[in-house]
């Protein structure tokens, strides 16, 4: 009834399932629905509400959207019927500082200015804001654009607005300011320290590698370039975190980063087993992990949601069956 989970009264009419194994649904926990690829362009009405359709008949039925240079993603949640694409959380505009991102993309910001924007982006968004840590300088490389004061006061203006901040990183020192000041979801985070994994832990804060994103980005920049070799290294310091970030409670969800669409996020976290994660790990990564982050139930409790994806084999003991569900309902609904 209304789409949730109900205590079965009578015979079933109908019987599906039988013989399959259930998640409450995929989650891609770091993805942009305004685009197809890492284009930097306004987004497109049309092609998001058709990525999001694409990514629900994929099994996911969750989305983090962590922001555009527009509110298409906004705008395609309010177009489509909520058992026509997955429940969808998104951050509005992107926000980073003064010549902090690619030109005329993000909302720049100088440090003023930087409250009233995350209390803008946060009424105009679904529960997020974004922020872009750090970015490379012409000869000098990634530069923190916000200082943990600035961090803080973010966090504090957002959850005043019932959102949560997400921040881009790629450098050394930002990571550990991110954790210090409170930001619930660590993006890529390529120099996370081993000491910053118990106090994200312990408040059930994110970590979302999106390892295929940082590994294209390794061969745009190539092996022997300054920006590759320091990718090379973020990369080998996440294959040694990873696995230690999860016993430390940290929610390590998988990100699809505009390497695919949300319909491919299985691949981002079957990569996550190279990166050290286990077969079960890599379920939760993407499935409950997502959901037990966001303050979702994790299962099929009677009056959540009615989402489930089902598959053939068991997904912990076949992981690869994780690209392939077999059936998909949406809040009641088979697809």
């Amino acid at each position: 009834m209304d789409g949730l989970w109900a205590e079965p009264v009578g015979e079933a009419d109908v019987v599906i399932g039988e013989g399959l194994w259930a998640l409450p649904g995929l989650v891609d926990a770091h993805a942009h629905l305004a685009a197809s690829e890492l284009d930097y362009r306004p987004g497109v009405l049309e092609g998001a509400i058709q990525r999001a359709r694409d990514s629900l008949a994929a099994g996911v039925t969750l989305v983090l959207d962590k922001g555009w240079t527009d509110d298409i993603t906004i705008q395609a949640m309010d177009a489509l019927p909520e058992d026509e694409r997955p429940e969808i959380e998104a951050a509005a505009k992107i926000i980073a500082s003064t010549d902090g991102y690619f030109p005329e993309f993000a909302l720049e910001v100088d440090d003023a200015g930087l409250e009233d924007a995350v209390r803008d982006q946060a009424e105009a968004g679904a529960g997020w804001v974004k922020l872009i840590g750090d970015w490379p300088r012409r000869g000098i490389g990634p530069v923190a654009n916000f200082d943990e004061t600035r961090l803080r006061i973010a966090v504090d203006v957002a959850e005043a607005h019932g959102s949560k901040v997400a921040i881009h990183t790629m450098a050394r020192e930002v990571p550990s300011m991110a954790v210090s000041a409170g930001v619930h979801s660590i993006e890529h985070g390529l120099f996370l320290e081993e000491e910053d994994l118990g106090p994200l832990g312990d408040r059930n804060g994110m970590w979302v590698p999106t390892v295929l994103r940082c590994e294209a980005t390794l061969r745009q920049l190539g092996e022997e370039s300054n920006g590759g070799k320091l990718f090379a290294e973020g990369l080998e310091r996440i294959e040694r975190l990873l696995p230690l970030a999860v016993e430390a409670g940290v929610q390590v969800l998988a990100g699809t980063d505009l390497v695919g669409s949300p319909a491919d996020v299985a691949s981002e976290a079957l990569r996550l087993a190279a990166y050290g994660l286990s077969p079960a790990q890599v379920v939760a990564a993407v499935s409950t992990s997502g959901f037990a982050a966001t303050g979702r139930q994790t299962g099929f409790e009677v009056g959540v949601p009615g989402n489930a994806v089902l598959f053939a084999d068991n997904p912990v003991e076949a992981p690869g069956v994780l690209e392939h569900p077999a059936q998909v309902l949406r809040l009641g609904r088979l697809l």
